[in-house]
């Protein structure tokens, strides 16, 4: 087997070392990047139809400046509306701040949905919340047995 000239060596390592930075920088980002703010998922079971139901959720704000949620897009499904109640909010930095999540059922099912939370945090400026549930039927709705 004929041997590698200098110059297909040196070529070699300076190509894997390159690589190696390469994924060393981007394994090292991905750990050491910017916290991401996560909402718990919102669960409302058997909400009377017609009704309001309301759950307070928390926040967590594990990055290093204060979070403020400016605002919601609140969505419709075919089971009721969703809204929330208690924005803005400002969460200092590593605490908690809670924002209510009302749904207005109106007819009976599952339902599921997403919430989308805005912040004023350059690097997540969204965040969504998943709220999902089961609206009851009325009583009137139910056949006699």
């Amino acid at each position: 087997m004929k041997r590698l000239s200098f110059r297909l060596k040196s070529f070699l390592t300076l190509y894997f070392a390159v690589i190696l930075v390469v994924a060393v920088i981007f394994y090292g980002t991905s750990l050491f990047g910017a916290p991401q703010i996560v909402a718990p998922l919102c669960e409302f079971k058997n909400i009377p139809a017609d009704e309001t139901a309301r759950q307070k959720i928390t926040v967590q704000n594990p990055t290093r400046q204060p979070l403020q949620l400016i605002g919601a897009m609140v969505p419709c499904t075919l089971c009721g509306c969703a809204s929330t109640e208690g924005l803005p909010v400002t969460i200092p930095p590593g605490q908690s701040g809670s924002v209510t999540v009302l749904f207005k059922a109106t007819a009976a099912g599952p339902f599921k949905t997403e919430i989308e939370l805005y912040t004023d945090n350059p690097d997540q400026t969204i965040v969504r919340l998943q709220v999902r549930g089961t609206v009851k039927p009325d009583a009137e709705d139910q056949p006699l047995k």
